[in-house]
């Protein structure tokens, strides 16, 4: 009985085997990084079966699922981000899927041109940022070659995006925010830029039409990850301008199935002392900027990880200047204009910032994310300088001896100026993000976040410009209240030339800032290959400051036809609110406006992306056009790289263009791309009443950052027959700026505009050591250990062109005003080595 028990027992398990086979399918294949390592102990499972099985040392799995229903695969490991596919297959049917999987908190850990990401971002390969020639380096770089975005001074790394300012863009590390300087004048003050490439593994950037989740800023956004090691590695870099090194690694439990620990570490360390002596001004440059990074992993389940993002920079710049001659002009009307210099400058900026993350994954449909956050900025600007100052008119003598043929035929302005300035901030910043991501449904998810902010400002400004010109002092006497509604550079508020130039102010602020946000990813056709993908969400802001509530709803609509051809296209709309940062709402005396409001963005965008292939390599073709209505705008001036604001609500405004990119791989491998920009931005104060009761109009007239036409070209190439051996060349043009002299013609219509900006870098490399190559498998063990070894040599301004940063107002002995330019570097070299293991 027990036999034929077990006999029965038997066959029906068969044939439940038979039968279960036939309505299934079998899905195989590898999981490996973006280095293509294979994975292992990677869980591979689905909630519509109990099937669940674990990656091989090669990173092999195979999987029963269910046929003729749509069912999801997970893809689970505690250092990486999880991912789900959705399958869909035949009974007895077998499907070949490959994974490769992101670095946990990691969105992307590689640039292929070929990838459609499908979210309107783009994407910049951080190792391309090496080999761009270029004085600053960083990831600014790259992005300054983006459509949409442009720079007129390669010493600085800020960047103007589709009209707005410095201060209109966003950067992230890790989900923490990164402020820029407060008091930095110049790109020669800057140093170095906060993201450390050697730690970075993916850039996207927004340039306008951003999500809720990311604000409150009306302009762009640079969205940063740093790397999640794998297996110890580093790298070390030395050149004419500075170094830097870093080493990475990671330590597992005692199986070795996971990771419990990584750790990233780099050092920084540049000097630009080689660019600033070829400048004009002469003297003894000094400048040290010096940073170093960390980021520490725990990893204390698969549930449950922790992460600390740390940051210590400190930049000095001493300056001594002696004397500088400009000659600008034609050859019709050649000037002169000779200064020689008296005392220093000294300057420090101290920067300190913590992050530490708690991130915990219940299931494979939810993620809770905690971030409390630290920055601290000590900043400090001291100078007491005289330049005694001669304009003249020149031309050439062609008699006369020597290298210099120009004669001095009459003076046109003599005088000395005496600048002295006391300035100091600190700034404190304590945050607490709570975030998380909830997948409703597998075609929806939700995104949503609570930010509470502790701001702390203590400010003391003083500061005061003498000029004696012509023989006599003018009265430098400050206005203690101007009392009056006049926009800011009015002529009629220009009672003493003092109220201009002396600057007296402490303050000491402590307010919170209270923001969230909510957004729904909804892919409404299909899931596999859907057609629209919806992302709908409002984001809100409140400020104790001025006791100011906004909300901010913002839309956009994917739309991929199944077409033969492979086209994307999207629509971007929604409402953005910048709310007023310290820098905004201090005025030129540095006045602070308790009654400033939020500036106000309302934006409309269309684009489009093309990816195609040529010689069988991928290429892309992207379109954007867009048009921003701008209200409660808080007026400016730019001088080099400071703005200085009005403090006041005082203007409206619009921004419209359209930029396009096309990219690919004109030689295998390397990647190039162009792209043009063509953009128009006005504004107008609004209506006022001046000192003498009459309604004033004003009209529309172009903004600082008018820009209308820019076309950047970044280009690659390697020696034929000898790939080791490249070629890099970074070539931009840009219209030039308006121009205006800030105490005269602010609120007039300008009439003068800045010299055009083009520029040509190029760069030359040899990658002496590469793994990749066949010939250097069979070497030491130490050299198969070095991944790349390669040295770099770099022409700056190839052309020599005389660029312009800003100009010097000079008033001669007729009463009229000169603009003096103030040339940016000259043609210069640069030679470097880096090592990476």
């Amino acid at each position: 009985m027990n036999k034929l028990r077990t006999f029965f027992i038997f066959l029906f398990s068969f044939l439940f085997s038979i039968l279960y086979a036939q309505n299934t399918i079998t899905v195989f294949g590898t999981i490996s990084d973006f280095q293509f390592n294979p994975i292992e102990n990677v869980m591979v499972q689905s909630p519509h079966t109990e099937n669940k099985v674990i990656s091989t040392k090669d990173g092999k799995y195979q999987i029963l699922l269910p046929a003729n229903t749509e069912v999801q695969l997970y893809f689970k490991h505690i250092a990486f981000r999880d991912t789900i596919f959705t399958l869909l297959g035949e009974p007895q049917e077998s499907i070949k899927l490959d994974i490769i999987l992101a670095a946990t908190g990691s969105q992307l850990q590689s640039v292929d041109i070929s990838t459609t990401y499908n979210d309107g971002y783009t994407r910049v390969d951080p190792k391309l940022t090496f080999s761009m020639p270029s004085p600053t380096g960083g990831a600014e770089s790259l992005i300054k070659m983006l459509p949409g975005v442009s720079s007129v001074n390669e010493l600085s790394a800020q960047y103007n995006v589709r009209g707005g300012n410095y201060d209109e863009n966003l950067i992230f590390v890790n989900d923490i925010q990164i402020y820029r300087p407060f008091l930095v004048r110049n790109g020669n003050q800057e140093g170095l830029s906060f993201v450390n490439l050697d730690l970075t593994q993916s850039v996207k950037f927004s340039a306008g039409g951003f999500p809720a989740q990311y604000g409150d800023k009306t302009s762009s956004v640079m969205d940063v990850e740093y790397k999640t090691p794998k297996q110890f590695g580093g790298s070390f870099m030395i050149g004419f301008l500075g170094t830097s090194a870093h080493i990475e690694g990671c330590v597992k439990n005692k199986p070795k199935t996971r990771d419990i620990f990584t750790y990233l570490v780099g050092v920084r360390y540049k000097t630009n002392s080689y660019l600033l002596k070829s400048m004009e001004t002469k003297g003894d440059y000094k400048p040290n900027f010096f940073d170093a990074q960390m980021l520490l992993g725990w990893n204390i389940s698969e549930k449950f990880e922790i992460g600390l993002l740390g940051n210590i920079s400190i930049n000095k710049y001493l300056f001594v200047p002696s004397d500088r001659e400009t000659r600008f002009g034609t050859i019709e009307d050649l000037k002169s204009f000779k200064v020689y210099f008296d005392g220093q400058e000294v300057d420090k900026y101290e920067n300190y910032l913590g992050g530490l993350t708690f991130t915990y994954r219940p299931n494979f449909k939810n993620q809770l994310k905690l971030i409390l956050s630290s920055y601290y900025a000590k900043e400090s600007e001291t100078f007491d300088i005289q330049s005694q100052y001669w304009l003249s008119d020149i031309e050439a003598d062609l008699g006369s001896e020597g290298k210099d043929i120009s004669k001095e035929i009459s003076v046109r302005a003599v005088g000395t100026n005496i600048d002295h300035a006391r300035n100091y901030i600190n700034f404190f910043v304590s945050a607490a993000d709570f975030r998380g991501e909830h997948q409703l449904h597998k075609r929806n998810s939700i995104f949503w976040g609570v930010k509470v902010q502790n701001e702390r400002i203590k400010d003391e400004l003083n500061q005061w410009h003498m000029n004696d010109s012509a023989g006599y002092t003018l009265p430098y006497i400050p206005n203690p209240n101007p009392g009056d509604s006049v926009p800011f550079g009015d002529p009629s508020r220009q009672l003493t030339l003092g109220e201009f130039n002396y600057y007296d102010a402490s303050h000491f602020l402590n307010t919170i800032r209270i923001t969230g946000f909510i957004q729904d990813t909804w892919k409404i056709d299909n899931d596999i290959k859907p057609r629209f993908t919806l992302n709908a969400g409002v984001r809100f802001h409140y400020w104790s400051y001025n006791k100011e509530f906004n909300a901010s709803p913002r839309l956009s609509l994917l739309y991929k036809p199944r077409w033969k051809h492979d086209w994307l296209f999207w629509l971007k709309t929604g409402v953005y609110y910048q709310t007023p940062f310290y820098r905004e709402f201090r005025d030129i005396q540095g006045k602070l406006n308790p009654n400033i409001k939020s500036q106000f963005s309302y934006q409309v965008i269309l684009a489009s992306e093309y990816n195609f292939k040529i010689w069988n390599r991928p290429f892309k073709f992207t379109m954007e056009g867009y048009y921003k209505y701008l209200d409660n705008l808080i007026s400016y001036y730019v001088d080099n790289i400071q703005i200085v604001y009005s403090g006041k609500n005082d203007a409206m405004g619009y921004a419209t263009g359209f930029d396009a990119r096309f990219s690919g791989e004109l030689i295998e491998g390397l990647e190039s791309w162009l792209s043009i920009s063509i953009m128009n931005t006005m504004d107008k104060n609004k209506p006022y009443y001046n000192n003498n009761g009459e309604l004033v109009k004003p009209t529309y007239k172009r903004r600082p950052t008018d820009q209308r036409f820019v076309l950047n070209l970044f280009f690659q190439d390697h020696i034929p027959g000898f790939r080791p051996l490249r070629v890099n060349l970074n070539f931009v043009y840009s219209t030039g700026l308006p121009l205006w002299n800030p105490e005269r013609e602010r609120v007039k219509k300008n009439t003068l505009q800045m010299k055009d900006y083009f520029r040509v870098d190029i760069g030359f490399s040899y990658i002496f050591l590469e793994q990749s190559r066949d010939r250097f498998r069979n070497k030491s063990k130490f050299i198969r250990a070095i991944k790349n070894a390669g040295i770099y040599f770099e022409v700056f301004n190839l052309l020599g062109t005389n660029n312009v940063s800003s100009y010097m107002w000079i008033k001669d002995i007729n009463n009229q005003y000169w603009a003096i330019p103030n040339y940016l570097t000259p043609r210069l070299i640069n030679l470097k080595f880096a090592i990476e293991f």
